[in-house]
């Protein structure tokens, strides 16, 4: 999908949206990062995605809106629902009439004209380069199948009706490929008439069938003087009410003319199906209503009828059918699929739990509302009646119904919120918050019904008392102002409050009902830590009185607004602002680090995107600075904030780097927590301004871990091949090659990598007695911190073995090539580009894979030694001092010495040392080489309307810069100015901003798929955030 900026826009006039539309569901902030949003303006595009991304290793924006009208067809009505699902790629959408869309992120439409732009498609699978899974066709493309709908316009062979369930046709179907996030199609239509009783009024994404890790309370430990928070995790187990299959999804949907509607997704593909009954045989105008889930694996449905003027209260179930039986069968065999005959389809049924008129206002009650000082009062019970004869009433506005789901606890309830709002002249606008749970209680039947029931043989005899659901009021909370919303956060632990007049964002802990963004209460130093808000931070105000469009991050640390049909269709972004522990004193600074560190691991558990965590270190970075950020001591400051974030980052993930052995390697390969630490690190780093390597270190452990994945993926290839080397075809020798020349630029860069290494430790010789007037020295340098840390060490290791078992399984497998006469020019080609490579490095690479093994020997020696009688977390200080900071201890400098003493002995054995030091490896761009961006930039984050473009890490020249991913040149030009072709598709990481092209280059043959290792960073980059595709 073309990436499209909206136009200038002139002011409209503005119009109220209709009654049934909530300003929170017109936009949504997915885990993934992107932001969804609505806009309400006549003459601009109606649906736009956007995404924080960093511009220059320093300064953060939101990327300009990209329309995505174009993927609803020719809709042009208002918007009313914006919902990203649980698993972050389904994007639900609803307009003013209740016509329902389902958008796939990540995946492009590849037959167009079958496709018809995925208007008639609602449902594919996901396919990575030739890889098989349950939801993945081997053939490198994507299918899809046709639903029905109801009512009305259907662009499937399949109608639902009330109760009924659809099923797929077998219509020939769209192919689509995998992409980056902010490429969508649409996959599902419930297109209808267009009428206003059809209005979805509630909707909600059901949770997912996977355990959940939850991060535990930072607290506060008493150890001497010293500050010290310890950090937990525990695994939860799925809550609330889930698709049996884990990959798979579901939501549900409620119409105000009370049609409910079960929209799911099959056993295989990304499909979707519907199911359908309606909640009354009455007729009803639902204008208000909230959906969620209990624990009982339930729907917990509460809406408002206003023909009736009643509040009603249901329970629906969910019959999965076949698909229970099927969920099961795929743990085991995760290709089965269930025989047609035996698809029993998944039905709802609805109870009716109770129903109730709005609650009245009593003038006593009134007269105790002023006297209410504080605006967080739980005061429950206050509104009875009075005993007087002429007790007056007044019924408030009904302002909304908001339903928080069951949490994880195991006595967890959904809270119902009813709320309410008055006008007085004395206590001017107030709010009361009505909060309800669904109970189970006793049926109140006479005993003399029951000996009724038993003579007349009509009911049976039992000991089990009949057991009944009903809504019990908990405690009312009184509130100044007129609320907008209330939604739950941060996995249902806490509530959200938004108001009208945009003063602030209450966040309610649901266990204690207290507001935890309280600024006048706070524990010096906190004891536990939860939420941000407990080291100091806020939510700050917004300076509106306009009808705004508000979303908060996932990580509830920051938020983006719009003003309601605004002609600007940027979103501005703010981050939390601190307000407590403003000081310099190492205990602010640790307590800071800690709310950070925690919400860091909370994102890194929950796989949610933290780059508004960044931009909120960045803010406290800025805010250490100052007006005089080259002040050293203001410097040194700084430089010990982002030590102390990023060791805290490790202990409340509980990754510690001196547990690791060569038996853990593999493991390190794919350990998401060293990926995101390392990410964090590679950003921090280029903003500390006394030390560089921390980030060089970070980005070439990422790119060794994505390298030696590569050259494992190989090596795998080829040998679980069936075929011998003697059988060999044209066909096969096209796909061996493809994979070969897929990591020419990998083991270009590891190569040079290690000669690089050698170059620093030749310098580090040669300036053994004139330091101070070397370029390199033991304190800045970049490799004894790499050879002398445990994890870089190893990844260094591993990576030369691998190139030392590729190189001769290559070398072999030619011979048997040639041989048998069957080396074709495709593996003829791309065996001779590998065996150029290895041959042209000044480096023997087995000799420096010997003197590593010979440091980690003398190392873990000499830190055994040292550890002796010391406190156990010692040893992880060292590492971390290493790999963290970029910095070799006092304490190890003797082991570095003797280090380099070692490689200058090594070297003289089998090396031409002057090939070896001018050796040209500056395009690595890392350390001495490193190119440091000339840029000082005046904020840490921009909410210009006018957007930066982003400055690729890896810049090559003008108009060319390395692939991160796959380490070769590609150009950035736009056109090509002799043939006036375009440029290969790029995509850009929206952290580290390295670019890659969004296709595999195939040498020998365009036509051919094959699974190639890059497949596992198909949509994610090796720092592990999200890919966009761009337009440089």
């Amino acid at each position: 999908m073309t990436v499209s900026k909206p136009q200038a826009l002139s002011a409209p006039a503005c119009k109220p949206l209709a009654p049934h539309i909530k300003l929170g569901n017109l936009i949504s902030w997915s885990k993934n990062g992107f932001i969804a949003y609505a806009n309400h303006n006549t003459t601009s595009p109606n649906l736009l995605l956007t995404y924080l991304e960093n511009t220059d290793g320093k300064t953060w924006q939101l990327a300009a809106p990209q329309t995505l009208d174009s993927k609803l067809g020719s809709v042009s009505n208002e918007i009313s629902l914006v919902c990203w699902s649980n698993l972050n790629t389904d994007l639900a959408v609803a307009d003013a009439y209740g016509n329902f869309y389902i958008l796939l992120a990540g995946v492009g439409l590849l037959d167009h004209q079958k496709g018809h732009n995925g208007h008639s498609s609602n449902g594919s699978s996901t396919s990575s380069n030739g890889f098989s899974s349950a939801s993945i066709n081997t053939n490198g493309s994507t299918t899809s199948s046709a639903n029905g709908s109801l009512g009305g316009k259907s662009n499937g062979t399949a109608n639902a009706t009330n109760g009924s369930n659809s099923s797929p046709s077998t219509e020939s179907t769209p192919s689509y490929e995998l992409t980056s996030y902010n490429n969508v199609e649409m996959i599902y239509r419930d297109q209808l008439y267009s009428h206003t009783t059809t209005s979805i009024v509630a909707f909600k994404w059901l949770n997912i069938e996977k355990p959940q890790i939850v991060n535990k309370p930072a607290t506060l430990v008493a150890e001497g003087d010293e500050l010290k928070y310890t950090y937990g995790v525990g695994q939860a187990q799925p809550h609330g009410i889930t698709h049996p299959i884990s990959t798979k999804q579901a939501c549900v949907a409620l119409r105000q003319n009370g049609e409910f509607i079960l929209y799911f997704q099959g056993e295989h593909k990304v499909e979707y199906h519907k199911s359908s009954l309606f909640v009354s045989d009455q007729l009803v105008h639902l204008t208000t209503s909230s959906i969620g889930f209990n624990n009982e694996k339930q729907v917990i449905i509460v809406a408002y009828d206003s023909l009736s003027n009643k509040i009603l209260t249901y329970t629906v179930s969910i019959d999965w059918g076949f698909l229970v039986e099927s969920a099961k069968r795929q743990k085991t065999d995760p290709h089965f699929h269930t025989p047609k005959e035996a698809q029993k389809m998944p039905k709802v049924t609805l109870q009716k739990v109770q129903q109730m008129s709005p609650i009245p206002l009593f003038s006593d009650a009134l007269l105790e509302i002023q006297k209410i000082k504080s605006e967080d009062a739980m005061d429950v019970d206050v509104s009875k009646p009075s005993e007087s004869s002429d007790a007056h009433f007044s019924v408030g506005s009904l302002d909304g119904i908001e339903i928080a789901s069951s949490n994880a606890e195991k006595d967890s309830k959904p809270d119902i919120f009813i709320i309410y709002s008055w006008n007085d002249a004395v206590s001017g606008t107030f709010s009361k918050i009505y909060r309800y749970n669904l109970i189970e209680e006793q049926e109140l039947i006479s005993d003399a019904f029951t000996d009724l029931g038993l003579r007349k043989k009509s009911s049976e005899d039992t000991t089990t008392p009949a057991l009944c659901q009903s809504l019990r009021l908990q405690d009312v909370m009184t509130r100044s102002g007129k609320i907008k919303s209330i939604s739950s956060a941060l996995n249902d632990y806490f509530v959200l409050i938004q108001y009208e007049d945009n003063r602030k964002l209450d966040v309610i802990d649901r266990f204690t009902l207290k507001i935890v963004n309280n600024e006048s209460v706070k524990d010096d130093p906190p004891t536990t830590v939860t939420t941000i808000f407990d080291t100091g931070f806020q939510f700050a105000s917004i300076p509106s009185d306009k009808s705004l469009v508000v979303a908060v991050s996932p990580n509830m640390t920051s938020f983006v607004y719009i003003p309601l049909r605004s002609t600007n269709a940027n979103l501005t972004f703010e981050v939390v602002k601190k307000v407590n522990y403003l000081s310099n004193s190492y205990k602010d600074l640790l307590i800071s680090s800690v709310g950070l560190a925690y919400r860091h691991a909370y994102s890194c558990y929950t796989n949610t995107c933290s780059d508004d965590i960044l931009i909120l270190i960045q803010s406290e970075i800025a805010r250490l600075s100052g007006s005089d950020e080259k002040d050293p001591k203001t410097q040194l400051t700084i430089h010990k904030f982002i030590e102390a974030v990023i060791s805290e980052a490790h202990k409340a993930i509980i990754f510690e780097l001196d547990k690791f052995s060569k038996e853990s390697v593999d493991k390190l390969l794919s350990n998401p927590p060293l990926q995101k630490l390392l990410s964090l690190q590679l950003v921090l780093g280029e903003l500390n301004p006394r030390n560089n390597i921390m980030s060089d270190i970070a980005w070439i452990v990422l790119n060794l871990r994505s390298a030696s994945f590569g050259i494992m993926f190989l090596l795998s290839s080829i040998c679980r091949s069936k075929k011998k080397p003697t059988e060999d075809n044209l066909q096969d020798s096209i796909t061996r090659g493809e994979c070969i020349m897929s990591l020419i630029g990998n083991m270009k860069w590891l190569i040079d990598l290690m000669v690089y290494l050698n170059q620093e430790l030749i310098e580090l010789f040669l300036s053994k007695n004139h330091s101070s007037s070397s370029r390199i020295n033991i304190r800045n340098s970049s490799v004894l911190p790499i050879i002398m840390s445990k994890v870089p060490r190893l990844f260094l290791m591993y990576a030369l073995s691998s190139i030392g078992k590729t190189h001769e399984i290559l070398k072999k497998l030619h011979k048997d090539l040639e041989v048998s006469n069957k080396l074709f020019s495709p593996m003829k080609e791309s065996l001779n580009r590998c065996f150029t490579i290895c041959n042209n490095s000044p480096l023997t690479l087995s000799l420096f894979e010997n003197f590593l093994r010979e440091c980690d020997v003398i190392i873990n020696k000499e830190l055994s030694t040292k550890l002796v009688g010391k406190d156990r977390s010692y040893g992880l200080k060292l590492e971390q001092k290493l790999v963290c900071e970029g910095e070799v201890p006092d304490e190890l400098i003797p082991v570095a010495r003797a280090i380099i003493d070692r490689h200058n002995i090594n070297i003289n054995r089998d090396m031409k040392v002057s090939d070896l030091y001018f050796y040209d490896v500056e395009w690595l761009n890392v350390g001495i080489n490193k190119s440091i961006l000339s840029i000082t930039p005046t904020e840490y984050y921009s909410n210009s309307p006018e957007k930066k473009s982003m400055t690729p890490r890896l810049k090559f020249s003008d108009d060319e810069c390395i692939d991160a991913l796959r380490k070769i040149v590609v150009t950035t030009r736009g056109t090509n100015e002799k043939s006036s072709t375009r440029s290969p598709k790029l995509r850009k990481c929206t952290r580290c901003r390295s670019l890659s092209l969004v296709s595999d280059p195939h040498v020998f043959d365009e036509s051919t798929a094959v699974g190639l290792w890059t497949v596992v960073f198909h949509r994610t980059c090796i720092c592990g955030n999200s890919w966009v595709n761009c337009e440089v």
